[in-house]
């Protein structure tokens, strides 16, 4: 008759559902973490900055969209008259550099605030 091999003594937290199955319905015990003010700012913080970001964007795309479907004779005004080059195409171009603009901002702030912010709660220091 064969034997089976040794099992390690600690298994991790996922088998053990499936050893004992009423651990499935045991109630998950919220990360000490979630409860901390200072993790409550900074989710708050980011959530509100980057919402704000995206608002911003949204508006600018919808805007140039919108005006392009409505009234696009206001994007076909030439920047010159003796010229073939319409005002549409430097602002579609300006979109594309409000939006690496917004990704600078969000990257600057994300260092600048975001990651401190970070480092002092994995320390353990209140903000």
């Amino acid at each position: 008759m064969p034997q089976a091999a040794p099992q390690a003594a600690s298994q991790p937290a996922s088998y053990k559902a499936y050893e004992d199955p009423g651990a499935i319905d045991a109630p998950l015990a919220p990360h000490p973490m979630l409860g901390r003010h200072d993790f409550e700012q900074l989710h708050r913080t980011r959530r509100r900055f980057s919402w704000s970001l995206t608002a911003a964007m949204l508006l600018v795309y919808f805007g140039f969209i919108l005006t392009l479907a409505f009234r696009p004779d206001l994007l076909a005004l030439r920047l010159a008259a003796d010229q073939p080059m319409n005002i549409g195409i430097p602002i579609g171009f300006g979109m594309f550099a409000f939006t690496f603009a917004l990704v600078a901002i969000y990257v600057y702030r994300t260092n600048t605030v975001y990651d401190p912010m970070i480092a002092d709660i994995r320390n353990g220091e209140p903000s």
